[in-house]
């Protein structure tokens, strides 16, 4: 085994030692941008929507004063039914403060907690392209509790479980979220858990020893629809594939539609969430 290790490390040394670069020009087809589509339908909050356009990769974001303007699209009639009602979203800024969501469409109408409700989004572009997208809203999964356990190594350091009840009849898609300190923090956790393979009624998340005594936790049970669950993981796939320049690009999989070639997610918001001290 030592030798082994002798030869591969000269080989290394080797090749390293010879200028094997070499520049390679990758011609790239041109890139059409386009818009893009972000609406969560939060009950008890108004009915608000982001809309934008695409970049390429390489375009310059140039992030200054003018970047919202470059990149928001405007001037659109932005229109979402449920229930035989129609609720018309005003090219309007308006934002959430934490965690900082930004919306350019918004309605002073509420949306409902209906479970079951069917929305329908409708946008006219100003050159007369369309966006379409439908969802529903689901039940919310409640969190049963938070115990907190302390590491017997260490009595200063905690973990964290979380408990849900899963509905074993259905096969349900969620995305399990963790913050320490603040919403508006990089969250420690997030992934997209399902119970299709699942034959367990408790689903179990928790962390390692590792969260200080009086340190604050947030945790998030999201109850999200097969589409958004889709969105999700390709859009995670998408960032993971552009920092790998031999990777085959992801694409988006949205689900909106229209005449526009948009991209996006229109989905209802469902979760609950607790913060919790970590105390003895």
């Amino acid at each position: 085994m030592k030798n082994i290790l002798i030869f591969c490390s000269f080989v290394v040394l080797f090749l390293s030692a010879c200028n094997l670069t070499r520049d390679v020009n990758v011609d790239l087809p041109a890139y059409e941008s386009q818009p893009v589509v972000e609406c969560y339908l939060e009950p008890g909050k108004p009915f608000r929507l982001l809309l934008s356009k695409s970049y390429s990769f390489f375009d310059p974001l140039g992030l200054d004063s003018s970047f919202l303007d470059k990149t928001l699209l405007q001037d659109a009639t932005v229109t979402i039914s449920y229930d035989g009602k129609k609720v018309n979203l005003a090219n309007q800024f308006s934002f959430d403060p934490s965690p900082l969501k930004l919306f350019n469409y918004t309605a002073s109408e509420i949306v409902p907690a209906k479970v079951g409700t069917t929305y329908s989004l409708e946008i006219t572009l100003p050159d007369g392209n369309t966006i379409a997208g439908t969802t529903i809203m689901l039940p919310k999964v409640e969190i049963d509790s938070i115990p907190i356990q302390f590491s017997a190594k260490n009595d200063t350091l905690a973990r964290a479980l979380m408990y849900i009840t899963d509905d074993l009849t259905t096969v349900d898609f969620y995305r399990r979220m963790l913050h320490y300190g603040s919403l508006d923090s990089l969250p420690q956790q997030d992934f997209l858990p399902t119970d299709r393979f699942s034959t367990e009624k408790t689903i179990a998340f928790g962390t390692g020893y590792e969260i200080p005594l009086g340190d604050t936790i947030f945790n998030t049970i999201f109850h999200i629809t097969p589409e958004y669950y889709d969105y999700l993981e390709s859009v995670q796939l998408a960032i993971q594939s552009s920092f790998n320049p031999f990777g085959q690009p992801s694409p988006i999989k949205s689900n909106v539609t229209g005449t526009s070639n948009p991209l996006g997610i229109f989905t209802c918001l469902v979760y609950d969430r607790e913060m919790t001290i970590i105390e003895k």
